[in-house]
């Protein structure tokens, strides 16, 4: 009873910090998001996609066509929430709760231990990388709830085939939610299989009638999969953030080769793996760096807190006797956690922005598995006096560095990065709505990502005047486009010069753009107190 007590505490400590001022911070609202909601808005509104597709499974967005699975979730709460923040970041913190509650089990089944489980709810309920991600309106953190299910319904599969069918249904769920699972489950698959194929083919087996039911049910759930890669869709995005778009190292290839024409030893030094094979190798082991893990974390802005890595510090001792712990102990599932840690961050590994907090996100969980049996490890057999001042050190290191995580991550983070999540379009559309009809021409800076988004969003445009106007441009070297205009906006870059000769028009543009001698009559602030939008009035002829 008193661990189920805690159990609940620990979930509904969980929740808090998911959910406390979920619309407000992370402060601001990325295009991501807002493609997101107006998608599922538009749904709701026409039954088809912002491009008048109905229904899609892949959802066009900025021609990085993204799965289609978190839209729907977000559905039933744009519905039910309006168009809002809160419905599109809404299921991402439910998805981070779960899993939270996901580890216990986790724990337990891995571990065969209640308590190891509770300190591994208790880490991730509070750990950085995940809250961070449970924040936002992240598929990805979507997916490693997925995953974190499907590897839980596959150790009770091997003692129960059915659940090795809902095992095999969750981890599709993560394909179709994010792009990074559908390189990170078949090679997950297969080494579980490999590992544990024994294990899989003894025991009782299906009956030959639901057999049939329950792989007619995985080929119809896979042939959506199937037709994504072969129309390009599903490989997209990768197509633009693969280092192999870098055309620098096969170059080099055949100019080595060309020093040496007739060489086949030329052929064999130097060929694509050996151009290519260093650098895959050096991003990948950029995921297991302390300075990535336990310091600074991931360098993207949108990604990361200021001076914190993805786990507390104190927790890489935990880590460290974790992992002494499991090479002591013959745990029935060892094999199972340490191959989930080494593929998580194969997909992140292929992108050129690496380590990715972001697509390397489902390493979370193996490794606060791991962290939770350490600290175990570290205080069991102890005699209670020292026990005690162990956990009370502990505690207070904890306490501390959450303390500073949270005062970091809502104070110091929106001063810091306020682009991260595209800061004021908010009240940058709020001011435009009243300025707007005296208007017969509205240009708004595009040094933001992807603002014509951003003003459907927080417009609550009419998907039905939008969609005949919707034009992609075509997509640049990382593989994304944008729209140029609709209705009468246009998003663009903003020449100083022109904003005195514009007629009728009303320019929303950054203090490099918006010259001080124009007709400027309001403006936006970063939290910094930095301009973000500045609103300036067109000159007459």
């Amino acid at each position: 009873m008193k661990l189920k007590i805690t159990l609940f505490l620990i979930v509904l400590l969980a929740s808090v910090l998911r959910l406390w001022q979920l619309d407000k911070y992370p402060a601001g609202f990325n295009a991501d998001e807002a493609s997101i909601g107006y998608n599922a808005f538009s749904l709701i509104q026409t039954g088809k996609d912002e491009y008048g597709n109905s229904w899609p499974f892949v959802f066009k967005s900025f021609g990085d066509y993204k799965p289609g699975l978190y839209f729907y979730f977000a559905l039933p709460f744009v519905a039910t929430l309006g168009l809002n923040e809160w419905a599109v970041r809404l299921p991402s913190a439910i998805f981070g709760i779960g899993t939270v509650l996901l580890i216990y089990f986790l724990a337990k089944e891995i571990f065969k231990s209640k308590l190891i489980g509770i300190l591994a709810s208790l880490l991730l309920s509070i750990n950085p990388w995940s809250l961070h991600f449970s924040r936002g309106g992240f598929e990805s953190n979507a997916a490693t709830f997925f995953i974190s299910l499907g590897i839980l319904f596959f150790i009770k599969g091997l003692n129960n085939r059915i659940k090795l069918f809902w095992s095999l249904v969750s981890l599709l769920a993560s394909m179709y939610v994010y792009q990074s699972p559908r390189l990170i489950v078949p090679v997950l698959l297969v080494t579980l299989f490999l590992i544990y194929r024994q294990k899989i083919f003894s025991g009782v087996k299906i009956k030959e009638k639901n057999l049939v039911l329950y792989l007619g049910l995985l080929i119809f759930l896979v042939i959506p999969l199937g037709i994504q890669f072969i129309s390009g869709q599903g490989s997209a995005r990768f197509q633009g953030l693969s280092f192999l778009a870098d055309t620098g190292p096969e170059s080099r290839v055949n100019e080595l080769r060309g020093e040496d024409p007739n060489s086949w030893w030329a052929r064999l030094l130097h060929n694509k793996i050996t151009a290519y094979g260093p650098a895959f190798l050096g991003h990948y082991l950029d995921h297991f760096k302390p300075d990535f893990l336990f310091i600074n974390g991931d360098e993207v802005a949108r990604n990361k807190v200021p001076e914190t890595g993805e786990f507390f510090l104190i927790e890489s001792i935990f880590m460290i006797f974790g992992l002494i712990a499991l090479a002591k102990n013959n745990f029935q599932y060892t094999k199972l956690l340490i191959a989930w840690v080494l593929i998580a961050p194969l997909a992140s590994s292929i992108t050129f922005q690496t380590p990715s907090a972001l697509r390397s996100l489902n390493m979370v969980v193996p490794l606060t598995l791991i962290m939770a049996n350490g600290l175990w490890f570290m205080v069991y057999g102890l005699r209670k006096r020292w026990r005690v001042i162990l956990i009370t050190v502990i505690s207070f290191g904890i306490l501390f560095e959450s303390i500073h995580y949270l005062e970091s991550y809502y104070i110091h983070y929106p001063k810091r990065y306020p682009l991260a999540f595209e800061y004021g379009f908010s009240k940058m559309v709020e001011k435009l709505n009243l300025y707007e009809p005296q208007y017969a021409r509205v240009v708004i800076t595009d040094r933001f990502d992807q603002p014509y988004i951003l003003v459907l969003f927080y417009k609550k445009y009419d998907p039905r005047k939008y969609q005949p106007e919707a034009k992609l441009t075509e997509r640049d070297k990382f593989n994304f486009g944008t729209v140029r205009s609709f209705d009468k906006y246009e998003f663009r870059s903003i020449e100083p010069k022109e904003v005195n000769r514009g007629i009728e028009t009303l320019f929303i543009g950054t203090s490099q753009e918006i010259p001080k001698d124009a007709t400027i009559f309001d403006e936006v602030n970063f939290p910094n107190g930095e301009p973000a939008f500045i609103f300036a009035r067109g000159g007459i002829d």
